[in-house]
């Protein structure tokens, strides 16, 4: 097993303060793109905090409905247009800082569309291709995603959650369950296991096995700080 990237969701509605402190501890930062939350000012200095920091820049689109985490997911048509125009506008930020885009990873319910949805799978292939851009994706370890990723020629990072519960069919628990977030300390005692084992608890007191190349950690996780400091070094 090669080292773990730690990776975060950022250049959200953190303050800038914020924002600084976590890259400080993480790999690479998935940035919002100024549609689920933040702003286009906001996406631009991520993007310049991230280069100063060194951290590979990843584009983290989402509806902007809910915060991005609605049940009512867009046409397929709309799909396509949203994912679109954000990473267009994205690619061009990072261009006007001098920063490379290496990734993409859907923002909350279009994470897990592409994971349950073929078409919704198959059009974020197309539009990856249509940018015509090396690429790569964080998808969800585990899931049926990755797979077809990888059979279209393009890098995939299989993602596990280190401040998310999971199931036992290893499913991330609800965010409306009331132990869904892990504290820092449970999470870092989890991860370690894993680094050990490869098996990863589960919340009803089993384990399943994980093969993940990246972890990530929520910025707006009440623990984040704690967390991210205890995986960097436990990572290496």
């Amino acid at each position: 097993m090669g080292r773990i990237v730690i990776n975060c969701d950022l250049g959200e509605d953190e303050s800038d303060e914020r924002t600084e402190r976590l890259l400080a501890q993480v790999d690479a930062a998935n940035i919002c793109c100024g549609v689920h939350a933040g702003s286009a000012a906001k996406t631009r200095r991520t993007l310049q905090l991230a280069a100063e920091h060194a951290v590979m820049v990843g584009a983290h689109p989402g509806m902007a409905s809910e915060g991005g985490r609605g049940e009512i997911l867009p046409s397929p048509g709309a799909f396509r247009d949203l994912l679109s125009a954000q990473l267009c506008d994205f690619i061009a930020y990072a261009e006007s800082h001098g920063v490379e885009v290496e990734y993409v990873k859907l923002h909350g319910s279009l994470y897990h569309a592409v994971e349950a949805d073929h078409d919704y799978a198959d059009i974020y292939l197309e539009v990856l291709a249509s940018l015509e851009l090396p690429l790569g994706v964080f998808a969800l370890a585990g899931g049926s995603f990755k797979k077809k990723a990888q059979n279209a020629g393009i890098r995939v990072w299989a993602e596990g959650f280190a401040d998310r519960a999971y199931t036992s069919d290893s499913r991330l628990v609800a965010r409306t369950h009331r132990d869904a977030l892990l504290s820092a300390e449970a999470a870092i005692k989890r991860f370690e296991n894993w680094q050990r084992s490869q098996l990863l608890d589960t919340i009803d007191g089993g384990a399943i096995k994980l093969e993940a190349d990246t972890f990530c950690v929520h910025s707006d996780s009440p623990d984040a700080d704690a967390l991210l400091a205890g995986l960097k070094h436990l990572s290496g």
